[in-house]
């Protein structure tokens, strides 16, 4: 297995930019970074990290490794599911931060020394931050994408030894530079963040560690991952030692579904996708069906499926009562109408006890993400539909109008409205249609 090669564009001699990658999923990069790269009329140099193995403990780590190699007079630390949207992307950063003064790291989203977004980004779909033409400064920034001058990497290099995780190793470095007299930027360059998923495990830990290393310089500190200040830390810590409690009078969703399947031998996933919540159910056997590589590479590590198929949902097929539970979570709205009446009635003849169905209650709108045309929402479901089919229905994640795009909560602080949604839920749950989200079982009689 190799962990380290390098690639250079051109000329090995002349070129601005050294790109280092740390990646764990080969397709993901080759389909989404090295794409958006294979055009670009700037000469670069591409070091790639294979971290699949896990070689490489911390971000800061491998950062450093790579780092160290590169040639550039400007290093360029990217995330593999970061797509440049032109092919004059590097020329342009290139004319950009060689018009900046004092500058230590530059990026294309972060954070002021008020909390105001800077950057014009697509983060998972979502379009964050609003267009400008000039570089502006920041606090700290988004660590998607990072750019150092090689003369101040050889000055400073990640803090390995404080961050030795994947979490505020960039805003570490913002803030380390402004000690040395430097300036962090964020440049006019779009990109598209296709994130998998947001790893936020041991978030909290790291977020400590970086206010206690500057907190006689900065008394709040704003990064993209969230305010931080000594009573917001205090009250995070605080409602992680309550967490049990409260998920014991307000449980997860992911509970109901662990009742469904207790009785529950055999259970076909369909789309199910890189996290399924059948990993907390402790299935004696589940199937796992979905058509998206990555994906389905994601949840085979993890080990969620015993056995996996890719396949088309609406093309696969099975013998009649060949599983105890079908499953269809989060899926249905992915397809239209038509064909989400023709699934649910595969289910049916796939299932002997029966199908378990999750949906958004109405249209909710989804572009694609994480380079998958699939996750766009074709068609909305209400109670009353799926109640007509034969379903018992339920309400999920709390009352509909205190939560939008990807169930996330609309109102600020996110971490207060999401405890207030947790509150509605055991109201909701009995009326599906207030909810935010449907949970829908039939069970089969034959």
């Amino acid at each position: 297995m190799k962990y380290f090669s390098v690639r250079r564009r051109r000329s090995p001699k002349r070129y601005m930019i050294s790109i280092v990658v740390i990646y764990h999923n080969k397709q993901i990069l080759d389909n989404i970074l090295l794409k958006s790269l294979k055009n670009q009329t700037a000469k670069f140099e591409l070091i790639l990290l294979n971290n699949i193995k896990k070689r490489f403990k911390s971000a800061a780590e491998g950062l450093n490794y790579g780092g160290w190699r590169a040639r550039g007079k400007y290093i360029m630390f990217v995330h593999q599911d970061v797509e440049l949207n032109s092919p004059k992307w590097l020329e342009t950063a290139e004319k950009t931060l060689d018009g900046l003064s004092k500058l230590g790291i530059a990026g294309v989203a972060g954070k002021d020394d008020y909390g105001g977004d800077r950057g014009y980004i697509s983060d998972c779909g979502v379009i964050w931050g609003k267009p400008f033409q000039k570089s502006q400064e920041a606090q700290t920034l988004d660590e998607c994408l990072l750019i150092i001058p090689k003369s101040v990497f050889s000055q400073l290099r990640f803090d390995k030894l404080l961050f030795d995780n994947w979490h505020c190793y960039g805003a570490d470095y913002c803030l380390a530079t402004k000690r040395l007299g430097f300036k962090t930027y964020v440049i006019p360059n779009f990109i598209y963040h296709r994130s998998l998923r947001s790893n936020t495990g041991n978030l909290l830990k790291y977020q400590k560690r970086l206010y206690q290393k500057y907190k006689k310089e900065h008394k709040c500190i704003f990064t993209t991952a969230g305010k931080i200040y000594q009573p917001k830390l205090f009250l995070k810590s605080f409602s992680k030692f309550c967490r049990p409690l409260y998920e014991k009078v307000f449980p997860d969703w992911t509970e109901y579904l662990k009742r469904e399947l207790i009785n529950c031998q055999t259970v076909l996933d369909l789309g199910c996708g890189y996290n399924s919540p059948v990993r907390c159910c402790n299935v004696p056997f589940s199937v796992g069906v979905e058509l998206f590589s990555p994906y389905l590479e994601e949840s085979e590590k993890k080990g969620i499926h015993h056995q996996y198929l890719k396949a088309d949902i609406l093309k696969v097929e099975f013998e009649p009562a060949s599983f105890d539970a079908v499953l269809c979570l989060e899926v249905l709205e992915h397809l239209k109408k038509e064909r989400g009446y023709e699934l649910i009635k595969k289910m049916q003849k796939w299932a002997r006890k029966k199908i378990i169905i999750t949906t958004p209650n109405g249209y909710l709108w989804q572009d694609y993400q994480d380079g998958n045309s699939l996750q766009e929402h074709k068609s909305g479901w209400r109670a009353g539909e799926l109640k007509k089919l034969g379903f018992k229905v339920f309400g999920m994640n709390g009352w509909r109008e205190l939560r939008g795009y990807r169930g996330l909560t609309k109102y600020r602080p996110a971490a207060l409205w999401g405890k207030i949604s947790g509150l509605t839920q055991k109201i909701v749950y009995y009326f599906p249609n207030f909810a935010f989200q449907l949970f829908a079982v039939k069970r089969i009689k034959k």
